[in-house]
């Protein structure tokens, strides 16, 4: 087919003379189109095209922190993966660390729910309760919901995505910015968090296989906790400038609400999934 004939758009019924069509975007079949090479060389330029927007989606969001958010808002988005797409990404390639390295970074054992978190006061006459009806002793019950915690801790991380997505909004309500660009924020420093996560599981990786404890040794798994906790601020701190202009000594203090706003998101997390967990294990 002479590539520069007229053409019929199978989507829109338009006769057209462009390569695609204005409106839907269906671009004119060719006959090596529905040939083997073909559909390899779809096959490629596909991933190819993936690769590409990925490394830099990636080093955008780690070299700039706070661009890829303005240029998702303002453009140019298409050389780059959505927010919602890439923290789906990001939170498949942590799921896919935590099983290599065989680590439970968001989950914590009913054990700890009931003596070291803010809630653990609370938390010991619902376990009493839960186990009266299920009749099980805590012997028995630990090692399920610990399993089912590990389980859902996988699956919900995007349930920290919103509720912290209402913190910029009320820091920056100066601002006057649409909730989306709060949403998108969010997004990115949540994928940011998890490409962080992942990284830093290599550490007890590596030290178990050294002989060590991994996360089970309270001094790395604090150190490793305050040294996330020190990076996501730095982020924060970088990302107010582009998305929100937050500038002075203003953007200090903004900074300290945004990190422990993501404190507080973590929290709750491991509240929920604590009750998700405790009525469905």
């Amino acid at each position: 087919m002479n590539d520069n004939a007229p053409w019929t758009c199978p989507t829109c019924q338009r006769v057209l003379s462009t390569p695609f069509c204005p409106t839907c975007g269906e671009r004119r079949l060719r006959a090596r189109d529905l040939t083997l090479r073909g559909l390899l060389a779809q096959v490629a330029q596909s991933v190819t095209n993936l690769d590409a927007r990925l490394i830099r989606t990636v080093r955008c969001l780690v070299t700039q922190p706070g661009e890829l958010t303005v240029r998702y808002l303002q453009g140019p988005r298409k050389p780059y993966i959505g927010p919602f797409a890439f923290f789906l990404l990001t939170n498949v390639l942590f799921v896919a660390m935590e099983v290599l390295t065989r680590s439970n970074v968001f989950s914590t054992p009913l054990a700890e729910h009931l003596r070291t978190q803010p809630w653990s006061e609370w938390a010991r006459p619902l376990v009493a309760h839960r186990l009266a009806h299920l009749h099980m002793t805590f012997d028995a019950f630990a090692p399920v919901f610990d399993a089912a915690v590990a389980d859902h801790a996988k699956s919900f991380v995007a349930l920290m995505v919103l509720p912290f997505a209402i913190a910029p909004a009320i820091v920056f309500h100066r601002s006057h910015r649409p909730f989306v660009t709060h949403v998108a924020y969010s997004l990115h420093f949540h994928a940011f968090m998890l490409l962080l996560l992942s990284v830093s599981l290599v550490v007890p990786f590596v030290d178990i296989a050294m002989g060590g404890r991994g996360l089970q040794n309270q001094v790395l798994d604090n150190s490793l906790a305050l040294a996330h906790l020190a990076i996501c601020a730095v982020y924060l701190f970088l990302s107010a400038g582009p998305v929100y202009g937050a500038r002075g000594v203003a953007r200090w203090f903004q900074t300290l609400a945004l990190t422990l706003a993501a404190m507080a998101t973590f929290l709750g997390y491991r509240f929920v999934l604590f009750l998700a967990t405790l009525y469905t294990a």
